[in-house]
């Protein structure tokens, strides 16, 4: 399906690229985020095609570095600056961007349009914000991007079994932090308030654990509990003290211990049993929470069985 925006397909046909992965994030009230990975695998690889105009900007997290590049804006040149590995570029598409990409390049594009600001400061109780505020051409040294970049990195080496709850965790932090740094959103903070009522949190609880794939979204459970994304997203970190995604993971490395007691199954199965996108992300989801590997644990805590 054709995406609505600069995202997905409709992007990777800018930059001339044939399936590009990407994934969508529909919990904000009527609107959407999404991230695209772009990868020009080869030099020289040219001019991109003209995106439509939207008021929208598209914000790059660049995981390899992108040394030789030139861009134009409104027509018209601006200067430009190597951009290296870890850096945050802005592109406004009210301003019709192209560039003309020499060196090859790996990067994630996420794409925010200006109803999701405005969804992300209506429920944070903000004002509203304006433009981002940060040159064209110019990389931001931006340690928070840098990190929520190369979290969703390996996400794209299995889209189909990546969680959607991590997904939408990150890209909604994404757009949280962009509004906050370069758009100037002023949070007040909250009063605070009880968390999930009994009935609430005990229901997100069963739909999670029946999901441990995570082929479920922050937009459902809120729906099952009856409140909005963003104040369910709050009560459940206030009533269990981790975000959603977090608890999910929990969950997984509590099922993953479960079989790993029986040796008949070997890491890898039980990694994509389990919901993990393969053996490394298991081991270092499971290595995280448990603080030994999976292998470590089972010799452990099988031999001391015996």
């Amino acid at each position: 399906m054709m995406s609505s925006g600069a995202y997905g397909q409709q992007l990777g046909d800018a930059f001339r690229l044939e399936h590009v992965p990407s994934f969508v994030t529909r919990t904000l009230k009527k609107s959407e985020v999404a991230v695209t990975q772009i990868r020009c695998k080869t030099p020289d690889h040219g001019f991109t095609n003209q995106i439509p105009m939207e008021d929208a900007y598209l914000i790059a997290y660049q995981h390899e570095a992108c040394i030789d590049h030139e861009l134009w804006v409104d027509g018209k040149p601006v200067p430009v600056e190597p951009f290296p590995a870890g850096c945050t570029t802005f592109y406004d598409l009210r301003r019709d961007p192209i560039a003309y990409i020499r060196s090859v390049s790996h990067c994630l594009m996420f794409y925010l349009p200006r109803s999701a600001f405005d969804a992300i400061a209506d429920d944070a109780g903000a004002a509203r914000i304006g433009d981002l505020r940060h040159p064209h051409g110019v990389g931001a040294d931006d340690p928070v991007m840098r990190n929520l970049g190369l979290s969703i990195v390996p996400a794209f080496a299995a889209p189909d079994r990546a969680s959607r709850l991590f997904v939408e965790h990150v890209t909604l932090a994404v757009g949280a932090h962009l509004a906050q740094t370069y758009g100037g959103m002023k949070v007040v903070p909250r009063s605070v308030q009880g968390g999930l009522a009994h009935w609430q949190e005990e229901r997100a609880k069963e739909i999670i654990s029946a999901n441990l794939g995570g082929e479920i979204s922050v937009a459902l459970l809120a729906k099952e509990c009856g409140l909005s994304s963003g104040h369910f997203s709050r009560a459940f970190r206030q009533s269990t003290g981790v975000a959603p995604h977090r608890w999910l993971l929990s969950r997984r490395v509590d099922a993953a211990q479960t079989m790993l007691r029986n040796r008949k199954h070997s890491l890898s199965e039980i990694a994509l049993a389990c919901g993990f996108a393969d053996q490394s992300h298991f081991t270092r989801v499971f290595s995280g929470i448990v603080g030994v590997s999976p292998g470590v644990w089972r010799r452990q805590t099988v031999g001391a069985d015996q």
